[in-house]
């Protein structure tokens, strides 16, 4: 975790988090970084290191957003990635005060909307003030 960040504030990320896994089952995990890769809070049931996803995600979202960029479509990124055994999601969470978060969630056997819509929703609710 970024020792920068208040507790309490760590503490509503994972919170947060934990409820994502609790709504959807078909979730193996989630993890919350800064954008320049370093993990603020994760959480995983059975196993799965999604830890390691930090600085992962961090790039694979610069390079969707330059992308982006070079078509002309503002905004920001989302990036879902499926593979036979499941997939991942990286969602970046704006925030005006700060650097932008990454929302990484791995899913096995989920609907892509379904992902889609609970990691939003999740994104959402990182913005809320405690």
């Amino acid at each position: 975790m970024d020792a920068s960040q208040p507790a309490n504030t760590q503490a509503h990320y994972r919170s947060l988090l934990e409820e994502l896994l609790q709504r959807e089952p078909g979730l193996h995990g989630a993890v919350l970084s800064r954008s320049d890769g370093f993990e603020v809070a994760s959480v995983s049931r059975g196993g799965i290191a999604v830890s390691r996803l930090s600085a992962l995600s961090s790039s694979m979202l610069a390079l969707a957003q330059a992308s982006l960029r070079e078509l002309s479509l503002a905004g920001g990124g989302t990036v879902l990635i499926e593979g036979q055994a499941g997939k991942l999601l990286l969602i970046e969470v704006a925030q005006a005060t700060q650097p932008p978060l990454v929302l990484a969630v791995v899913g096995g056997d989920i609907v892509t909307g379904t992902l889609l819509w609970a990691a939003r929703d999740c994104a959402q609710r990182l913005l809320n003030p405690l």
